[in-house]
């Protein structure tokens, strides 16, 4: 039997939410996991699919179960306010010229990194011969961001 666009959606979502740098990543950010999965649900499913569009299927797509709209509604502005703080605080970092010094190295760095590894899971998509160089660079970017958060500095 063909699956639903919502399931798929939904096991898209699981596997996002489930991936080792994402929760590295999540970890350490403003946003919790329900924040985080509502922002995506939000944003990404009018894309994946028209059908995933209004606000009744939307609280359906929750990894929990379907919660209420006006709970989804708190949580999703719960996460916006989060992210539009943080997005302030890169900004008034800038204005006063925090980035111009080399104490944000490691975090440019880490920054292209990712990238990097973006780009080869995108590019192994259907190719497995780069599993062993995209899963170390998973391990390596999950020890940096691990290793920036604690303090220690480096990547």
């Amino acid at each position: 039997m063909r699956k639903s666009v919502a399931e798929d959606f939904r096991e898209w979502l699981k596997r996002s939410v489930n991936d080792p740098l994402i929760k590295a990543l999540l970890e350490n950010s403003h946003l919790t996991e329900a924040q985080f999965e509502t922002f995506l649900i939000d944003v990404l499913s009018n894309n994946y699919h028209p059908s995933l569009a209004n606000s009744g299927t939307k609280v359906k797509l929750r990894s929990r179960g379907e919660v209420s709209r006006g709970a989804f509604n708190r949580t999703r502005d719960q996460a916006l306010r989060n992210i539009i703080k943080s997005i302030y605080t890169i900004l008034l970092l800038g204005c006063v010229g925090v980035f111009d010094t080399s104490r944000l190295d490691p975090f440019v760095e880490l920054g292209q990194k990712l990238d990097s590894y973006v780009k080869s899971v995108k590019a192994r998509e259907g190719a497995l011969k780069h599993e062993k160089i995209v899963k170390l660079l998973e391990e390596e970017l999950i020890g940096s961001i691990r290793g920036l958060a604690s303090g220690r500095g480096k990547p």
